[in-house]
């Protein structure tokens, strides 16, 4: 049982959004994604049901991030009693629009510790996101994403959970577990 909030973070495809829902579950607690609530807000606001990635191709990382901040700023000032798990965009972290302050109040921080070669492998299966589609060499340009984006989420972390290529999802499952039960 927890009675805080916990939010993980990571480099997209880590297995933030998997385990997140399946903590929420274990723990019976709310769980948030901030990439859906990305997309509720701009389906609210422009009568367009768009996912993450249309969002930023057609409006552009400039008017993302800020979308990625407002949404942000709510959940760091809503309360949940008994506590909440958050599944982060890969880029929260290191959005500059979103304040220090809030990033703390979000909750016990857990970054999912994914190395870049897996991480890279991850994403080139799900498809190149736009910050990655022109580019000329897009893994020597994710890999400078992953090393700038590290300094952030170890800034940030509170635990880290180291997350092997062959780890299974029940294997990161209980590391999480363990990891934010302990501390």
């Amino acid at each position: 049982m927890i009675t805080r909030h916990v939010v993980i973070g990571g480099m997209k495809h880590c297995g933030k959004s998997t385990q997140g829902r399946k903590l929420a579950a274990f723990w019976n607690v709310p769980f948030a994604d901030t990439d859906i609530l990305i997309e509720e807000a701009y389906a609210e606001s422009s009568g367009r049901k768009l996912t993450c990635r249309e969002i930023f191709r057609t409006e552009g990382e400039k008017f993302f991030r800020q979308k990625e901040a407002e949404v942000i700023h709510i959940l760091a000032h809503t309360e949940a009693p008994g506590g909440r798990v958050v599944a982060l965009g890969g880029g929260v972290p290191s959005n500059t629009l979103i304040s220090e302050d809030d990033m703390h109040k979000l909750g016990f921080f857990v970054f999912l510790d994914l190395d870049e070669e897996t991480a890279y492998q991850r994403v080139v299966r799900g498809g190149l996101p736009p910050f990655l589609e022109k580019e000329p060499d897009p893994a020597k340009a994710f890999a400078l994403l992953y090393f700038k984006r590290l300094v952030f989420y170890r800034h940030f972390s509170e635990c880290t959970v180291p997350v092997g290529g062959d780890d299974d999802k029940e294997t990161v499952f209980h590391k999480l577990v363990q990891a934010v039960e302990e501390a």
